[in-house]
């Protein structure tokens, strides 16, 4: 432990927890833009965006089941501000492959009875 008027050791020690945040945050990046450049994790990002009803109300006349809607968001976007902090071009392609994913595939022919 240092001295409290070492000033020296202490802003040593500042600057080694700078460092290892600009680490951090770096890697962090690298990481999250690796990740969404797989269409599996995109997909499983969307999968999950839905079911945490992200881009759906929160309200609901149950205050508890209203704050576990409201949670349930929050881990979302979560993921989301990682995406749009870090590859924010990734977002439109996450929400545009999964609604292309989600549309019916149309028929040419009529269903035989």
């Amino acid at each position: 432990m240092t001295h409290p008027a070492d000033r020296d050791a202490i802003e040593a020690q500042q600057r080694a927890e700078r460092q290892g945040e600009k680490w951090f945050q770096e890697q962090l990046r690298a990481d999250v833009q690796q990740v969404m450049n797989l269409p599996a994790a995109r997909r499983i990002l969307w999968l999950f965006m839905q079911q945490t009803g992200l881009d759906a109300s929160p309200f609901a006349t149950n205050a508890m089941a209203q704050s576990h809607a409201i949670g349930m968001q929050d881990a979302a976007k979560w993921w989301l501000n990682l995406v749009r902090d870090h590859c924010p071009e990734k977002e439109a392609q996450i929400r545009r492959e999964g609604l292309a994913q989600a549309k019916p595939k149309t028929n040419d022919q009529e269903p035989e009875e």
